[in-house]
C-alpha cells in the first residue's frame, strides 16, 4: 500500500490539531504523534498521515527550498508529499509567514492547498479578508473554509490535496527524470548539508524563527524601524473596501507606524481588514497538543518545560460528535463501517426518537444556511436523507412507537413535496405503511415514549390514496423492509422432486417462520433400517441439508439481537420475545453433536460403527467446502467428545487418508492461540458462509463485559472504543448475512435423519453406550443383552 505524508503547518492557535480530527473523522482530537488511516482514493487503498508543524520550529528561507525539521518528537520525520497551509481569520498575526512559506514549498515543488479556520465567526468580525488572501497564494492548489459546525469542509480539503497528489505521481510515471528530481527535492531535508554563503546562522539568515518568536511577545507594539520586513517599497493594495494607495514608504518612520499584521506583502497586497483594529490572538484547543521540534537538545535532556501544558483528554465522546460523523461524507470503508456499527448498537445510549430529532434539526440547518450554494446545499440534504432511509430500511421497529412514526410521517411528507427528494419519501412510506412493527426494547438503555400525547392533537388529516400509490400497488418492486441478503432463493431438483423443494425467503420473519419448524421432535427409532438409510444417502446431500438448516436458522438472527444475547441476565432473556432465535440456533448446535455421537455408537459392531464415523468425517469435510463453520464445528464435537474418542477400536478401521482429512479439520477448528486457525480461515472465505456462532458470542461477552458504555466524570460521555471493539466482532456477520446459498435445496430425507431421530440426549447415557460397544478393557459386548437398550430411557 502506497503511503502519502500530508505536513499541516501554521501559526500557534489556528487549529491545527481540530483540522485533523475533522479531516479524518476522528472521535477526539489527536495527540502529538502523526495521524494515519486508510483511505480509498480512485478505489485505491492509500496510507495517509498527517502530522502537525508550527511555523516557527523551522526555517523557511523564500529563496531556497523549505527545510522541514529533521525530526518530530524523537522520530526521524518522513519525507512529505504535499502540505495544507492553516490560518485564523480572528488572527491578523497567523499570516505573517504566508508569502515566505508558499514560495519555499514552490522552489520544493510541493502541492500545497490553504486553508482558513474559524471561519463560523460573522465576516464582518474577522480580521482577514479571505477573497484576498485566497487572491494573493496564486500558487495554492485551492482554497477552503472550514469551521466546527461544517466539518466536512476539512474534509474535502484533505481529499482536494490527496487526488492531486495521486493524479501528480500518476503523471510522474511519464516523466520518470522530473518526479526523481522533485523526490530528491523533498528528501532534501535529510541528508543535503547547510549551505553556508552567509557567516550568520539560517536562522538568522532567513530572519523566521527567531523574529517570529520576538514578535510573539509585542503582537501589540510598533515594530523596529531596522527590521527586515519593513525594507520592501511594494505599493499596497487595500482589500478591506478603503482607497487604493499606491504610493511608497519613503522613510523608516512610516513604517513604525504599521501594525504587525501589515508585515505580510506580497507585491502590493495588504490583507488585514483596518490598520487600527485591535489585535489578540484567538487561542485554539489544539495550541496545547502543538510540539516543540529542536534539534539542538538531546532526546533524553529535554525536560517538561520545552513544551506545552497539555490539559487532560476527555474519555469518550458525545452523542452530537457521534451524529456529526455519521451524517459526514463517506470517504473510506471505515466511514461505512462506522454507519452500519452506530445505526446497529445506538440504542444502548440513545433512543431512536432523540436520534431522529438530531438529524432533523442538522437537515433544517442545512436548508436554512445562505452561504452555501445550492448545489452543494442539495447534496449534503440527499446525504443526509439517504442516512435516515437506510435507518428506516435496516431497522424498522425503531420506528414503531406513536410519537417518532408520527415525526416520520411528517418527514416523509415534506419530501414528498421536493420532487428531488420523492424517490427516498416513497421508499420510506412503503416500509412505514408494510415493515413497521413494534420491537421488543427489553435490554435497550433508552426507548421512546409508549404514549404520544400529541397524536391527536395535531395528526395530521388521512391521507386518501391517489394515482401514484395504486400503481405503486400494482409494481413488481419488492418491499423494502428486507434482511440484508435481500432474498434467499433455493431451486429444486427436477429428478428427486418428491425429496427435495425449493424455498425463497425475503425477510427476518420468513426465515424465523421457517426456523420454527425445524425444531427436533425426536420421534424416528435408530434401528438398523434407520441405519442404512443414513449410509446410502449421499454426503452432499446431508451436508447441504445441514448447511441449509444453519442458514435459515443464522438468517432469523437480528444483530441486534446476538448483541442483547450477551447483555442480558436469564430473567431478562425469558421475558424477552426476540432471544428464541439465538436461542433455538444455540440448542440446534448441540443437537448435531449428540446426533453425530448417537449415530455413531448406533450399531454394536466395530465395523459398523466404522462407516459411520468415516461417514462424519467426510461429511465434515463438504461442510468445510460450504464454508458452514457452525456445522463442521458441531459434528467435530460429536465426533471428539468424550463418548467417541475413546473408540480405539473403531478407529483403527477408519481409512488413514481419512483420519488424516479429518485432522486438518480438527487443527483448524482447534482452540490454540485463540482459534487462531479458524479466525484467520474466516476472514480469508468467500461469501457465502456460516460463522462459527459460540465464539463469536464469547468475543461478544469479553467486549461487552470488558469495558463501560458510558465514561466520564458525570457518566454522560460515550465510549465509542467498546463499540469499535464489537463493531469488529458483528461487521462479518452481517457482510456474511448479507449473501445467501445460491444453489441449496430442501432434502426431506436428509432433514428427517437430522431431526427426528429418536435418541438419548444425556451426556451420561452416551457415555454409558460407549461404555457397552467398546469397554475399557478391551472385552466384547455380551451376546446375551438386548440390543439398543439404552433407547428405553428415552
Amino acid at each position: 500500500m502506497e503511503s502519502l505524508n500530508i505536513a499541516i503547518i501554521g501559526a500557534n492557535g489556528v487549529g491545527k490539531s481540530h483540522f485533523i480530527q475533522r479531516a479524518m473523522s476522528l472521535p477526539r482530537v489527536p495527540g502529538p504523534n502523526p495521524t494515519t488511516a486508510r483511505i480509498n482514493i480512485d478505489n485505491l487503498p492509500y496510507a495517509v498521515t498527517l502530522f502537525e508543524l508550527d511555523l516557527e520550529y523551522f526555517d523557511v528561507d523564500p529563496d531556497r527550498q523549505i527545510k522541514w525539521p529533521k525530526q518530530m518528537g524523537g522520530v526521524i520525520m518522513p519525507r512529505v508529499n504535499g502540505v495544507l497551509i492553516l490560518y485564523d481569520v480572528m488572527n491578523r498575526e497567523s499570516i505573517i509567514e504566508l508569502p515566505q512559506t508558499l514560495n519555499a514549498l514552490v522552489n520544493s515543488s510541493l502541492p500545497a492547498v490553504l486553508v482558513a479556520t474559524k471561519c463560523d465567526n460573522p465576516e464582518n468580525l474577522r480580521h482577514i479578508d479571505t477573497e484576498a488572501v485566497a487572491a494573493a497564494c496564486q500558487s495554492c492548489l485551492a482554497t477552503f473554509k472550514t469551521s466546527a459546525s461544517k466539518p466536512e469542509s476539512a474534509r474535502m480539503a484533505l481529499s482536494t490535496l490527496l487526488k492531486a497528489l495521486v493524479l501528480r505521481n500518476q503523471d510522474a510515471d511519464g516523466a520518470e527524470g522530473m518526479g526523481a528530481r522533485r523526490r530528491a527535492a523533498s528528501a532534501a531535508h535529510l541528508d543535503f548539508p547547510i549551505e553556508t554563503t552567509n557567516t550568520r546562522p539560517l536562522s538568522q539568515h532567513s530572519k523566521h524563527s527567531r523574529a517570529s518568536s520576538d514578535m510573539s511577545l509585542l503582537r501589540n507594539f510598533p515594530a523596529q524601524p531596522g527590521d527586515y520586513r519593513h525594507s520592501s517599497r511594494s505599493p499596497r493594495v487595500d482589500y478591506t473596501g478603503n482607497h487604493v494607495t499606491g504610493h511608497f514608504a519613503d522613510s523608516p518612520e512610516d513604517d513604525s507606524t504599521q501594525t504587525v499584521s501589515s508585515m505580510l506583502r506580497t507585491p502590493g497586497i495588504r490583507l488585514d481588514r483596518s490598520q487600527n483594529a485591535p489585535s489578540f490572538l484567538d487561542v485554539d484547543d489544539s495550541d496545547a497538543d502543538s510540539l516543540r521540534y529542536s534539534d539542538d537538545i538531546p532526546l533524553l535532556q529535554r525536560t517538561d518545560e520545552a513544551v506545552f501544558e497539555r490539559p487532560v483528554k476527555k474519555l469518550g465522546v458525545t452523542f452530537e460528535e457521534l451524529i456529526d460523523r455519521l451524517l459526514a461524507p463517506k470517504f473510506s470503508r471505515a466511514d461505512n463501517n462506522f454507519s452500519d456499527v452506530f445505526l446497529c448498537l445506538y440504542r444502548k445510549f440513545a433512543a431512536p426518537g432523540e436520534l431522529f430529532s438530531s438529524i432533523l434539526s442538522r437537515l433544517d440547518r442545512v436548508k436554512d444556511d445562505k452561504s452555501v450554494h445550492y448545489l452543494t446545499k442539495t447534496a449534503t440534504q440527499l446525504r443526509i436523507i439517504e442516512v435516515v432511509a437506510k435507518w428506516v430500511a435496516a431497522y424498522p421497529g425503531d420506528f414503531a412507537r406513536p410519537t417518532t412514526r408520527r415525526k416520520l410521517e411528517e418527514f416523509i411528507r415534506h419530501l414528498s413535496t421536493e420532487p428531488i427528494f420523492s424517490a427516498a419519501s416513497q421508499q420510506m412510506r412503503r416500509t412505514l405503511e408494510t415493515s413497521v412493527i413494534e420491537d421488543d426494547d427489553t435490554g435497550w438503555a433508552k426507548s421512546d415514549s409508549i404514549e404520544d400525547p400529541q397524536a391527536t392533537k395535531d395528526a395530521p388529516p388521512k391521507r386518501e390514496p391517489d394515482l401514484m400509490d395504486s400503481m405503486n400497488s400494482l409494481s413488481v418492486g419488492e418491499p423494502v423492509e428486507r434482511r440484508p441478503s435481500a432474498s434467499s432463493s433455493l431451486n429444486t431438483d427436477g429428478v428427486a422432486a418428491g425429496k427435495m423443494h425449493s424455498f425463497q425467503f425475503h425477510s427476518y420473519e420468513d426465515y424465523e417462520r421457517e426456523a420454527a419448524t425445524m425444531v427436533p421432535t425426536y420421534t424416528l427409532p435408530l434401528t438398523k433400517f434407520r441405519y442404512h438409510i443414513f449410509i446410502d444417502t449421499s454426503n452432499d446431500d446431508i451436508a447441504d441439508e445441514m448447511t441449509r438448516i444453519d442458514w435459515v436458522m443464522f438468517s432469523s438472527i437480528r444483530i441486534r439481537d446476538l448483541v442483547r444475547h450477551v447483555s442480558l441476565n436469564s430473567e431478562q432473556k425469558e421475558k424477552c420475545r426476540a432471544m428464541k432465535n439465538v436461542n433455538r440456533m444455540i440448542a440446534h448446535f448441540n443437537h448435531i453433536a449428540i446426533w453425530v455421537s448417537n449415530m455413531i455408537l448406533m450399531r454394536d459392531k466395530a465395523k459398523h460403527r466404522a462407516q459411520m464415523l468415516e461417514k462424519f468425517m467426510n461429511i465434515a469435510l463438504k461442510l468445510r467446502q460450504l464454508n458452514n463453520y457452525n456445522g463442521l464445528a458441531a459434528v467435530l464435537a460429536g465426533i471428539n467428545g468424550t463418548s467417541i474418542h475413546r473408540l480405539s477400536q473403531t478407529r483403527a478401521l477408519v481409512p488413514a487418508d481419512v483420519q488424516k482429512r479429518f485432522a486438518r479439520l480438527v487443527l483448524l477448528m482447534g482452540t490454540q492461540k485463540s482459534h487462531f486457525a479458524y479466525r484467520l480461515a474466516w476472514e480469508n472465505s468467500p461469501l457465502p458462509r456460516i460463522p462459527f456462532i459460540p465464539l463469536h458470542r464469547r468475543d461478544l461477552v469479553s467486549a461487552e463485559e470488558g469495558s463501560m458504555t458510558l465514561v466520564g466524570p458525570q457518566g454522560d460521555r460515550i465510549n465509542w472504543k467498546k463499540f469499535e471493539v464489537l463493531g469488529e466482532i458483528l461487521l462479518p456477520i452481517m457482510k456474511s448475512q448479507g449473501t445467501p446459498y445460491p444453489n441449496l435445496s430442501k432434502h426431506d430425507t436428509a432433514r428427517e435423519l437430522i431431526l427426528d431421530c429418536l435418541m438419548p440426549i444425556d451426556e451420561e447415557d452416551i457415555y454409558t453406550r460407549s461404555i457397552e460397544v467398546e469397554s475399557p478393557s478391551g472385552g466384547t459386548v455380551d451376546p446375551g443383552k438386548k440390543k439398543f437398550p439404552w433407547f428405553a430411557k428415552s
